[in-house]
């Protein structure tokens, strides 16, 4: 299909107020907004940020939970042609102050606090300036030249913000007859070309990954995962997985969305919560992590059979035996699929209900078939560059429609080969028929409960605690969330490590999923190393492996 074919964010949500305008799209424990109604809404959202001077690629921000909120400010910015960035709500100041630079953020759009988060004391913490500024001071911040308003959803907005969220929707709406119409004219100009969402992946150190994503991959990739999706219409589903990240924003949002079926959102992402949507909601999907389900399922008030009434969305999901009845056939005969934020979503994968063959037990399917065509994936050598035979273990690139346009402030020669393509880091292997298995993963970046952990950003901040004098961070396999995020130190004089002290320090610089879940100490002399003097990762790995086997955690 020829690219100025392909349907735009504009588009899309004019479609789908169309089709399904009276609807509930989101439902939460005291609110429903309809199809017609986010169009509305995300509306006003758009014509207040064009009423403050945005426009196509104007860069901005958004800090929110999942809610109707994170919604109308993600589709509004887009409605204008911004390029438009989630913060993760797990974000600590001095990732924000790293990410709001970054990412060039010329608006923000924000809650003032999330369950323990209080991001009103945070961005002050990141950009101290703010709390020197006099009420309506323009922000001219040394630390983010770009930054010049923000909005925040609180009564009252703090001095320096512009106002807060439902102003800037009110504003939009006061602005009279010609506002509609000059919104109308601005969608019409964003392209599937244009450069749309940008999600940030594996840590924010020295070099954050935002990955970019344009229009037309999008909702190619959405409309392409509706086959692979079995929402219909006027099903609901529970969606605890953030939207700011692609499992969320793909599989939560856009293939409920795609389907007429509505977003359920629990009162918090906590166990009680999640488990008072389930038995009160009526429920068909829930949209959650493996780690997450486990926690509810853990919880001393879960009930076997609170889970029953779900069906899986995924076999990892079937995996967990929660959801539904158990399948007849074993289950690594229902196929995962594999993906990552890069390929938004799924690359490689089968559809709903397919059982495979004996001899493809474990695989993660074909390639997903797009809008225009498969996705490619070829298998090759990282010591050759060339591809592999059948059968054969390399690692995995990809290149198509729903490839990431490239990295946020990266050459493209630095992220594709002279072909295009992506190399992923996963090592894996392709048989003749196109079926995909996975052996594990090349890169160092360690993949924990649907999120991406970068092991040198972690280190960093451990070799900052005062006792630590080198750090190393590992990947370990679990079935739950996928692999275990560990830490190994060496300390000064070997002094004896407070191992929870450690982990309480780290959570106040780490977002929660990035802090190791076991910290060891080692000797100097202990530490493995390879000739250079670099810690030797591969036979630490080994050492973890066994102190995680002594521990009862392997």
């Amino acid at each position: 299909m020829a690219s100025d074919a392909v349907a735009t964010i504009p588009e899309l949500v004019h479609g789908l107020a169309r089709r399904h305008g009276d609807t509930v799209l989101v439902e939460g424990p005291d609110y429903a907004l309809t199809y017609r109604e986010v169009e509305e809404q995300s509306a006003a959202i758009a014509q207040g940020l064009l009423d403050s001077g945005l426009g196509k690629g104007s860069r901005v921000g958004v800090l929110m939970p999942n809610s109707p909120e994170w919604i109308v400010s993600w589709l509004g910015a887009l409605r204008i042609g911004a390029l438009v960035s989630g913060l993760s709500t797990f974000v600590t100041a001095s990732e924000l102050d790293r990410l709001v630079r970054f990412a060039d953020l010329d608006t923000l759009l924000m809650v003032d606090r999330y369950l323990r988060h209080d991001y009103v004391a945070r961005i002050e913490t990141a950009f101290p300036e703010l709390a020197r500024l006099a009420p309506g001071q323009p922000l001219r911040l040394l630390d983010a030249p770009f930054l010049r308003s923000i909005w925040v959803l609180a009564q009252p907005p703090p001095v320096w913000s512009r106002g807060g969220l439902h102003e800037l929707a009110a504003a939009g709406r006061s602005m009279g007859r010609e506002q509609p119409r000059l919104l109308a004219a601005l969608e019409d100009e964003v392209r599937p070309a244009d450069e749309a969402i940008v999600v940030f992946t594996s840590g924010v150190v020295s070099a954050p990954k935002g990955v970019i994503h344009t229009h037309g991959a999008i909702v190619r990739q959405a409309t392409a995962m509706r086959k692979y999706c079995s929402c219909e219409p006027g099903q609901r589903v529970g969606v605890v997985s953030p939207l700011f990240w692609v499992g969320g924003m793909l599989t939560g949002l856009l293939n409920t969305m795609l389907a007429g079926g509505t977003v359920v959102f629990a009162a918090g992402p906590d166990p009680v919560s999640v488990l008072e949507m389930v038995r009160t909601r009526g429920l068909d999907y829930l949209i959650a992590a493996a780690g997450p389900s486990r926690a509810v399922a853990d919880h001393p008030s879960f009930k076997p059979d609170d889970f029953s009434g779900l069906r899986p969305s995924r076999a990892r999901q079937a995996r967990l035996g929660l959801f539904g009845p158990q399948p007849e056939h074993s289950l690594d005969l229902f196929p995962n699929s594999l993906g990552m934020t890069e390929t938004f979503g799924p690359h490689s994968a089968e559809l709903p209900g397919t059982v495979l063959p004996d001899h493809l037990a474990g695989s993660f399917g074909r390639a997903v078939v797009g809008v225009d065509g498969d996705i490619e994936r070829r298998i090759m050598s990282p010591e050759t560059g060339t591809e592999v035979a059948p059968g054969e273990i390399g690692e995995l690139v990809v290149r198509g429609g729903s490839v990431m346009k490239g990295y946020y402030k990266r050459e493209r020669e630095d992220t594709f080969d002279q072909a295009g393509f992506l190399w992923t880091g996963d090592l894996c292997s392709l048989d003749e028929d196109g079926y995909l298995f996975f052996a594990g993963r090349s890169a160092e970046i360690i993949r924990s409960a649907d999120a991406n952990v970068s092991p040198q950003e972690v280190e960093l901040e451990l070799e900052a605690l005062p006792e630590v004098l080198e750090a190393a961070v590992l990947g370990h396999p679990d079935e739950i969330v996928g692999e275990l995020v560990v830490g190994v130190v060496v300390t000064a004089s070997d002094c004896a490590i407070d191992e929870q002290a450690m982990r309480e320090s780290l959570r106040g610089r780490l977002s929660s999923y990035k802090v190791p879940r076991r910290i060891w100490q080692l000797p100097e002399a202990d530490m493995p190393r390879t000739g250079a003097g670099k810690i030797d990762k591969p036979k630490l790995r080994s050492m973890v492996e066994a102190l995680l086997r002594e521990s009862g955690a392997g």
